[in-house]
């Protein structure tokens, strides 16, 4: 049923890069490709603002199978990050947790095609879809959590995200599962965390940004220092 579903979610996102829309991935789907065992439920896509709701129509006025759906109170409970765009799931997906279809506009998360590379699109080798790239992608979470005031549950998906790239992209754990939110002093010595987290910092201190980027790196360096094991 799995591989059926996929053939669906292929049939569908090919509609919209058929039309010239394209699509940027967000999310877990991002996570997995940096080695985070995540199980993906919902495929985030970031999609061009003037041409959100045309996909939107796209994708609920054609044969492929989609229907929009509300986000769910689980969902609506995680903010904003979450809630906002169109979501979808594909009517012959009968499981408890069917897997979703979710469209947000660019500006929400901070990014776009220029700040990305094409890949293989994960529904169908023989199409491309955009992948952000790590320096530009932590860039944009910074950004948006920058959006909401310090304590607002909006905040959590891009400081979760963040999270998961440093432990998993940055710091490269092995193995990662859940440890980011384990502090690492209970798994390593003091040195040695400060000796990775020195290398993570020069790392990120060699990345080349935008001008406008620019301004966001000690504020990400800042966010590394003070992550759990900090």
């Amino acid at each position: 049923m799995k591989n059926e579903i996929m053939n669906f979610f292929a049939k569908g996102t090919n509609l919209l890069l058929d039309h010239g829309i394209t699509l940027i991935q967000w999310g877990d789907q991002v996570h997995v490709h940096w080695g985070y065992p995540a199980v993906i439920f919902a495929y985030d896509f970031a999609v061009e603002d003037s041409r959100l709701e045309e996909a939107a129509r796209l994708i609920e006025n054609s044969d492929t199978g989609f229907k929009s759906i509300s986000p769910s109170l689980g969902v609506r409970a995680q903010g904003a990050l979450l809630v906002k765009g169109y979501r979808f799931i594909h009517q012959a997906d009968n499981q408890n947790y069917p897997t979703h279809l979710h469209l947000v506009p660019e500006s929400l998360v901070h990014l776009s095609v220029h700040q990305a590379d094409l890949v293989p699109s994960p529904f169908d080798p023989t199409r491309e879809v955009h992948r952000p790239r790590l320096p530009e992608l932590c860039i944009s979470l910074i950004r948006c959590m920058e959006d909401y005031r310090e304590n607002s549950m909006d905040r959590w998906p891009a400081k979760h995200s963040l999270l998961i790239l440093i432990g998993a992209a940055i710091f490269r754990e092995p193995n990662m599962g859940g440890k980011i939110y384990i502090p690492e002093e209970e798994t390593e010595s003091e040195e040695d965390y400060k000796k990775k987290q020195d290398k993570a910092i020069q790392e990120i201190e060699a990345w080349e940004l935008t001008k406008d980027d620019e301004p966001y790196r000690p504020k990400l360096i800042k966010f590394l220092l003070r992550s759990p094991g900090s």
